[in-house]
């Protein structure tokens, strides 16, 4: 049996049992890994669905000659999926701003698609969003009222905003990276400042530039593999003689003893982590990433 991804011949033989759905999944394997999802498959021509996939997968693959897969980059469909949600929820915000009439029933279901269809290619965080705003939408029914309205459209706008710089992440990793360095750079003097922040009682100061830390961080988190994806050597880094994986072992102990510092109120303890351990290490980080980037 011929495995055949986009034209081209994969090598991949079936499990001990010799079962087409054995192959199947090893193929699914090697292009996940690849950072590809299969959009479409046929078996010997005939079109083969999620609904009639079980019919094929516990037979012998000898039973059959050739598979075809359609494949696709995950990072695109990605892409196609977050451009669809922003565009869901654009219309949303607008419809409840409006007051007009609205197609609310469609709003519902293409919010529901999302949620069901494509749960696989959010991450938890997106999801969750997701899953609100479907059940805000179910919720309000095909006639939302004032207060309704205005959820709608400060939810819709919120995620707009939160989907729109994930798609700006996915679309040119390079410049989100060093946009998250300048925004880090720009939030470094508040960090070097927390102990005076929490000694003289500005302590909503001190967990905004502690909450913009994390923010900028988890944005690096993400980018890191759609840089990987773009070409950027990131497996091969060394940040303070560590490989990424590392890096973050030691990052994550400091922020562990961060947040224990800031249940005792130790400023002292904060003050020494942020000036000696998190600019030191994040601005390590970033000369890493921006030397192993292709220039601006």
């Amino acid at each position: 049996m011929d495995i055949i991804v986009n034209g081209e011949a994969l090598a991949v033989e079936p499990g001990p049992a010799g079962k087409l759905g054995e192959a199947l999944a090893a193929a699914d394997d090697l292009l996940e890994k690849a950072g590809s999802v299969i959009v479409s498959l046929r078996i010997d021509g005939s079109a083969v669905d999620a609904d009639s996939y079980g019919s094929f997968a516990e037979r012998p693959a000898a039973d059959f000659a050739r598979v075809d897969i359609d494949a696709e980059p995950a990072a695109a469909i990605r892409i196609r999926t977050l451009e669809t949600l922003h565009e869901v929820l654009k219309l949303s915000s607008q419809a409840a701003r409006d007051e007009g009439p609205t197609d609310w029933r469609t709003l519902r279901s293409a919010a529901a698609d999302m949620r069901d269809a494509f749960a696989g290619l959010f991450s938890a965080d997106e999801l969750s969003f997701v899953q609100a705003f479907a059940e805000l939408l179910a919720r309000t029914g095909d006639e939302p009222g004032p207060a309704e309205r205005i959820e709608i459209t400060a939810q819709g706008e919120r995620l707009r905003q939160i989907f729109g710089e994930r798609l700006a992440e996915l679309r040119d990793p390079v410049h989100e990276m060093r946009k998250a360095a300048a925004f880090f750079e720009t939030q470094a003097p508040e960090l070097e400042e927390l102990p005076v922040l929490l000694q003289t009682g500005k302590d909503d100061r001190a967990m905004k530039a502690v909450t913009y830390f994390i923010e900028v961080f988890d944005k690096v988190i993400r980018i890191v593999p759609e840089l990987g994806r773009a070409g950027v050597a990131v497996d091969s880094l060394r940040i303070e003689d560590r490989s990424l994986s590392e890096f973050y072992a030691a990052f994550n102990a400091i922020l562990r003893q961060l947040t224990e510092a800031f249940e005792h109120k130790d400023a002292v303890l904060i003050g020494d982590l942020a000036e000696y351990e998190i600019l030191p290490r994040m601005r390590s980080f970033f000369a890493a990433m921006d030397e192993a980037m292709p220039p601006s």
